[in-house]
């Protein structure tokens, strides 16, 4: 087994694979660490003495940055770590100080050449001892590769009510705000609520008769308004060559569901979602070696990223209790169970919603409309229980689910969330994307 691993580091996505593939050994088999960063040359611009110092300088900055992350994602790991800088030929150095120290083993990334690139190539050939080569996988890839590029933007001066119903009638989650092709805001639902008295999820609204909807839209209009009056700004944005790792981690971080995308000139080029990033992790899900590389030092399961604080009822719980527990949940649904916990359904507010027709209890409705508003009315006392509103399609995963499983299945049936039960049915807890985002951003 071995005891003594050197990591080649130099920053890049292919690195940092390696740098993880590297930890998840140490921890296993009780292996010392050793990080190498090797400076191959100074910039041929570097002409005087100044400007070699000053090259020099900006390059000892590089590595001690890039070290300084190593060591924080080691301690993570409960892996200690040594870290060494060496001048000379990249291949060669890392060579010459694996003999040197007598390592057992070299680990070092490459990329998604068709070889495994000139360093890895040469190493291979030259190395003292085994060398394990540590592929980029696609939470590396560039955020432009996975955005969407059809956004649906508005300017400073639109009226309020034309933004709503872009978002409403488009079913988009927000709406950028550009000025001369610069972002300069974005609306969301959330703005909407907070800054334009907008009592109504955008899901909820979408789910409206035609006519509510119609009202809904005229009082906006009424109210007046721009978009500048309610966007969020300055805007959290992404650079276009950012990995998707790095949007994954900015999302949880920021607790935000999308960014929009720019260039080197700051001008929006698209936007990156959840479930872009969801997506591409999805997608290693056919090569199952390189899935544990990446996500090696994360929770594997559901059970370890699911959250036990969910809101349930009883089927014979009436509706009126039920409406309340909705709306003091920001989850905005409760799960039904039985008397050992085993998941019998689940209601969401948009759902019984739906259930209440306006035609036959307007009144009924437009009081439920006014408490999911959380407008202060007194709710007409609603007959019926649980049970007769609850969904039976709930859309779970047991504890022992693994991490790209969870992934999949949020994206096969187009939820946020997922119910997590044992293996008997019982609620367990509750899973959710923000969760799974800040596991990816971390890259394990």
């Amino acid at each position: 087994m071995f005891k003594r691993i050197l990591v080649a580091l130099d920053g890049s996505p292919a690195s940092e694979q390696a740098l993880k593939l590297a930890l998840a050994l140490a921890h296993l088999t009780g292996a010392s660490l050793t990080a190498l960063s090797v400076e191959e040359k100074l910039p041929a611009y570097a002409a005087t003495v100044g400007e070699v110092q000053e090259a020099k300088g900006e390059i000892d900055a590089y590595f001690t940055k890039v070290h300084t992350t190593a060591q924080e994602r080691a301690r993570a790991a409960g892996v200690a770590l040594h870290t060494a800088v060496r001048a000379g030929h990249a291949a060669q150095t890392i060579a010459r100080f694996a003999e040197q120290g007598s390592f057992d083993l070299i680990v070092l990334g490459a990329g998604d050449q068709h070889g495994l690139g000139s360093t890895a190539d040469k190493v291979t050939e030259i190395a003292p001892c085994s060398v394990l080569i540590a592929r980029a996988v696609p939470l590396s890839v560039r955020v432009g590769d996975v955005m969407s590029t059809d956004v649906v933007t508005v300017g400073p001066a639109t009226q309020l009510a034309q933004v709503v119903e872009i978002l409403v009638k488009r079913a988009i989650k927000a709406v950028p705000v550009i000025d001369g092709g610069r972002i300069v805001g974005i609306i969301t639902g959330g703005d909407l609520i907070r800054r334009a008295g907008m009592g109504l999820r955008l899901s909820i609204q979408r789910r409206l008769p035609a006519d509510e909807l119609t009202e809904q839209l005229h009082q906006f209009a009424r109210q007046g308004g721009t978009a500048a009056e309610v966007m969020t700004s300055p805007v959290v944005t992404i650079p276009v060559e950012a990995r998707v790792s790095e949007a994954a981690r900015l999302m949880a971080d920021k607790h935000l569901k999308r960014l929009p995308v720019v260039d080197k000139q700051g001008m929006l080029v698209g936007i990156v979602s959840r479930t872009d990033v969801l997506t591409t992790v999805a997608s290693v899900a056919s090569v199952e070696e390189e899935l544990p590389a990446a996500l090696v030092l994360a929770p594997h399961t559901a059970g370890d990223l699911m959250f036990r604080d969910v809101p349930t009822v009883s089927p014979d719980t009436p509706l009126n209790e039920v409406l309340d527990k909705l709306i003091a949940t920001p989850l905005r649904r409760i799960v039904v169970v039985d008397e050992s916990r085993r998941v019998l359904g689940i209601i969401l507010d948009a759902d019984l919603l739906a259930r209440i027709s306006p035609r036959e209890h307007p009144g009924t409705f437009r009081a439920l409309l006014a408490r999911l508003s959380y407008a202060p009315v007194e709710l007409p006392l609603m007959s019926g229980r649980a049970v007769d509103v609850m969904s039976h399609d709930v859309f779970s995963v047991r504890e022992d689910t693994p991490l790209v499983e969870v992934i999949q299945t949020m994206l096969e049936k187009h939820v946020k969330r997922l119910v997590v039960t044992d293996v008997e049915g019982r609620l367990s807890g509750v899973v959710d994307r923000q969760s799974l985002l800040r596991i990816i951003g971390n890259g394990g």
